[in-house]
């Protein structure tokens, strides 16, 4: 691997490096505030262990047979999806209008895709567009909405390099896919590449100590956050690479990926996959918050355990409330279930870490029945009663996409 480099300063959306630093691996990460993102076959999840836990939610038989249902439903519709697009002999990206931001001379370059039922952007959105500039990134958005308003559109193309309309077939990472060799081509000095998406609420919080801690990793593919299911992997929200090789390598992966509308199908072969290829390719892979640390410092709070058993009573059946072995035998139980730490930890990730965002999904949905979420507007920043109008404006018109087909 070749040593990392590292930003001195950013300006107008084009990153400047500085000289090399030492080179940095897998062992170094948590010395840099990040988790590496490695196998653990002590946390692997069987099928059928899987399968206990979600018919052990406190929810009616019936309700469970209704999820199934409308899991199926949503595999059909994807498979007649796929074939549709098949057939089509039309290309997906629509249209690519240039955007004042120039790309051919940009450092760090971060793709960000946008999906809305209707021909619309939201406040929330733009906003993120926004800081995405001031962190030194020039941006290429690519939408997977019907159409962009007018106005809408200008404002795109005044802060980004590209802004790519494109039929909505395949989700984050079919979008990732189809702009890969327009990125190549666009901006072919680029250093950094940030992959993101508007599955999540927010930043609610300054992003600049995250990306300072990824960027001080030196090279490498790093994200926010780590799910262990069904293996340990990167949650694809926002993913950055950094430096030439590991960029040309994401490119590469992309390159290969098989778009599906079926968003199970997405997650295993991009989210879940991309992790492990990297490591392969000889990248270190790490997460801001690894998954045990979140774990730990959830456990060692009454609401969490709470929460924990409220969602997996069957799980946590004989270990004493509010007993000194409580957390232990709590944290055993959980070796080989580990959870979407974006739901089940969602308060204890704001609190404890200082995450700035919120899976849209959760708030919209709900679908683990997580039991604390209706007060979660009171973590906001001080500017509450503007984040509330922009998030729920947001949420509004994300309630209106039919369940299955938006990002994930």
């Amino acid at each position: 691997m070749e040593s990392p480099t590292t930003p001195s300063f950013a300006c107008a959306g084009r990153l400047i490096w500085a000289e090399p630093d030492p080179a940095t691996d897998d062992a170094a990460l948590p010395q840099r505030g990040l988790s590496p993102v490695v196998d653990r076959p002590d946390r692997r999840v069987p099928a059928w262990l899987r399968a206990c836990s979600l018919l052990a939610r406190p929810r009616s038989y019936g309700a469970t047979l209704r999820e199934a249902g409308a899991v199926l439903r949503e595999e059909i519709a994807a498979l007649r999806h796929d074939l549709a697009e098949a057939l089509r002999d039309t290309p997906r990206l629509l249209a690519i209008h240039p955007g004042l931001t120039g790309l051919s001379r940009a450092g760090s370059v971060a793709v960000f895709v946008h999906y809305a039922p209707l021909a619309a952007v939201s406040g929330m959105v733009l906003r993120r567009i926004e800081q995405l500039r001031a962190e030194g990134f020039a941006v290429v958005f690519v939408s997977n909405a019907p159409g962009i308003p007018p106005v809408a559109l200008a404002r795109l193309r005044s802060m980004c390099g590209l802004v790519v309309l494109r039929r909505n077939h395949g989700l984050d990472f079919g979008a990732w896919h189809d702009v890969a060799k327009l990125l190549r081509d666009a901006a072919p000095t680029m250093q950094e590449l940030l992959l993101a998406n508007d599955s999540v609420c927010g930043p609610f919080r300054a992003e600049a100590p995250i990306l300072e801690a990824m960027r001080a990793a030196g090279h490498g593919l790093f994200g926010l956050t780590e799910n262990l299911a069904p293996r340990p992997h990167l949650q694809s929200y926002f993913l950055l690479a950094r430096g030439r090789p590991v960029v040309a390598d994401l490119l590469r992966f992309l390159d290969g990926y098989s778009v599906t509308a079926s968003k199970r199908r997405t997650i295993r072969r991009g989210e879940v996959r991309l992790s492990g290829w990297m490591r392969r390719r000889g990248h270190a892979v790490a997460a801001w918050c690894g998954y045990e640390a979140i774990e730990r410092a959830a456990l060692l709070r009454v609401a969490a355990r709470r929460r924990l058993r409220a969602l997996l009573p069957v799980v946590f059946r004989g270990i004493p409330e509010d007993s000194p072995v409580e957390t232990a035998m709590m944290g055993r139980a959980l070796r080989r279930l580990p959870v979407n730490a974006t739901h089940v930890f969602w308060r204890e990730l704001v609190e404890e870490f200082g995450f700035p965002y919120l899976k849209s999904e959760l708030l919209l949905r709900n679908p683990l029945g997580v039991s604390d979420l209706a007060d979660w507007r009171w973590l906001l920043p001080p500017q509450r009663e503007e984040m509330n109008i922009i998030v729920s404006s947001h949420l509004a018109t994300m309630a209106l996409a039919p369940r299955g087909r938006r990002d994930g």
